[in-house]
């Protein structure tokens, strides 16, 4: 090779190698180089080899598609490698609530960058067995669902429930992508012994804080009875029936200026035609008209990212994200007169939460307030507020208080805040605190005995106090109750998401309650 020719060659790979460091340099990251995908089924090869139920619970089902996991990544071959990006796809992963571990590695070799990606399925075929009893009530659910049809991540669930005031049958699916796109499309269909309710959402949500766009048509269509309970004792509870007649659907479309792995800022719109009528029953009959109205509103939100990876907190030894992001929104609804309502109203609200990392634990806090404000004043509102601490002080233990309360305005009938039945004091009977006032807290302190037993199984233990109160202003008294107890905790630590049962026995004081003071309660563990 000529000697002139030689040195344009290694110049030009100088140039090309100064470069590369160069961008190396101005990003202080490594380049991605390769990512591997691996999938796990619900028992590793090593477990399964020596067990033989293990094996035959492998082979009916199907593993996780490598390309469900590629697709939630945010990050890619060719790109400097970002923690923050893997950090959120890890907690996307998890988030999708098919998979009971997911660990995201990096190496390099030779210098070049590879990032593994883990993932072991939950046994994601669910014969749905869901009972609650409570001081003499017994609801109960049974349904077949499987969170991971064909491996593909979609959700599909069939359903009967007894609850307190009717029977139903559900139908329900979700499909994250589409045919592997960006849309998201879910939607749900209720058969009661009391009417009839279906809703529906398509579109591209936003999924990580570094989305720049949202598109989503959000509604619901249902005639069904609602009841109104405005309870003064125990032995005295007026029912007041309702039919609820609905139509709905609303537009929400957003765009981030600001979108990147730690803050966001979102601006959108939301345009809506709904048609909601509360119609007294009685002998006669339906007794209001049906209206349609519209609305259009304007959002801006601010989010920055603040999570905490933690095991034995609600869950045994899974890992759990904990969200302590601060997240602001504000919104403002416009309903003119000309869009249907009697007068032009107004409708502001703020949500807002966040959260502190502390050394023993987190303290998480949020609050929502709105109203709707006409030229007559204020025509309903809400306000409600909560805090939440979370402490570890010892190995395999954790002790909760959750605090929250509540100041409601003209509420719609059967959304006024209702206590009892798991919700409150978990050992009072359902609608035994109900009204437009209401405060209510929990202190639970759990341990984690064991965290699989027999490889499928935790086992723990949990003591607790709940207390609280309701009343609707100026035509009941306010009425407190509580109760104190103990009670078992167990989990399926191989099934998707934190699936932890609870069974409780606890002694009843204050108000609210009726018989025996000592009242055992069954049900799905509180998440906090």
């Amino acid at each position: 090779m000529p000697r002139t020719l030689t040195m344009v060659v290694a110049m030009m790979v100088a140039i090309g190698v100064s470069a590369r460091s160069q961008e190396s340099s101005d990003s202080g990251r490594s380049v991605v180089d390769t990512i591997i995908v691996i999938t796990e089924n619900v028992f590793g090869s090593a477990e399964a080899s020596g067990n033989a139920l293990f094996r035959i619970a492998n082979a009916i089902r199907f593993t996780t598609r490598a390309s469900v996991v590629r697709r939630e990544l945010l990050f890619s071959v060719g790109e400097p490698y970002d923690s923050a990006k893997v950090a959120e796809s890890e907690r996307n992963l998890r988030a999708l609530g098919i998979f009971r571990d997911v660990v995201i590695d990096s190496s390099s070799v030779e210098g070049r960058l590879t990032v593994v990606v883990r993932t072991a399925d939950g046994w994601s075929t669910q014969l749905n067995l869901n009972g609650r009893f409570t001081g003499g009530t017994f609801t109960w659910a049974a349904g077949l669902a499987e969170q991971n049809f064909l491996g593909s991540a979609t959700q599909v669930d069939v359903s009967y429930r007894k609850d307190v005031d009717r029977t139903a049958v559900r139908v329900s699916t979700r499909l994250r992508r589409a045919f592997g796109s960006r849309i998201a499309a879910n939607g749900f269909y209720e058969t009661l012994s009391d009417g009839r309710r279906g809703g529906w959402a398509v579109g591209s949500p936003f999924r990580s804080f570094s989305d720049s766009r949202s598109l989503q048509l959000i509604g619901e269509r249902a005639d069904q009875r609602v009841l109104q309970f405005v309870t003064r004792s125990p032995l005295d509870q007026d029912t007041i029936p309702f039919q609820r007649r609905a139509f709905f659907n609303r537009v929400d479309a957003a765009v981030a200026p600001i979108a990147t792995t730690g803050r966001y800022v979102r601006i959108g719109i939301s345009a809506q035609i709904k048609r909601e009528d509360f119609l007294l029953q009685s002998d006669t009959g339906l007794a209001v008209p049906d209206t349609v109205t519209a609305a259009v509103g304007l959002f801006v939100e601010y989010g920055r990212a603040n999570f905490k990876v933690v095991t034995h907190y609600n869950g045994f030894a899974r890992e759990e994200d904990l969200d302590l992001s601060t997240t602001v929104r504000v919104f403002g609804w416009i309903a003119p007169s000309a869009f249907g309502y009697e007068r032009t109203g107004i409708g502001p609200r703020v949500t807002a939460r966040t959260g502190v990392s502390l050394p023993f634990g987190f303290l998480r806090a949020s609050l929502l307030a709105g109203g709707l404000f006409t030229s007559a004043g204020l025509d309903s509102g809400r306000v409600v507020v909560s805090m939440t601490l979370g402490s570890q002080f010892f190995n395999r233990q954790a002790t909760f208080l959750n605090v929250q309360a509540g100041i409601l305005e003209r509420p719609a009938p059967g959304r006024e805040f209702d206590l009892g039945h798991g919700i409150g004091p978990r050992s009072f009977g359902p609608h035994s605190l109900t009204g437009d006032r209401a405060v209510w807290g929990t202190f639970e302190h759990r341990v984690f005995l064991v965290d699989e037993f027999l490889g499928v199984l935790g086992i723990g233990a949990a003591g607790f106090v709940d207390y609280g109160g309701a009343w609707f202003d100026g035509l009941t008294e306010p009425q407190y109750g509580g109760n104190v107890g103990f009670g078992l905790r167990i989990g399926a630590t191989r099934a998707t998401g934190i699936n932890v049962g609870r069974f409780d026995l606890g002694y009843r004081f204050g108000d609210g309650w009726s018989g025996n003071r000592w009242a055992f309660s069954i049900g799905r563990g509180f998440l906090f």
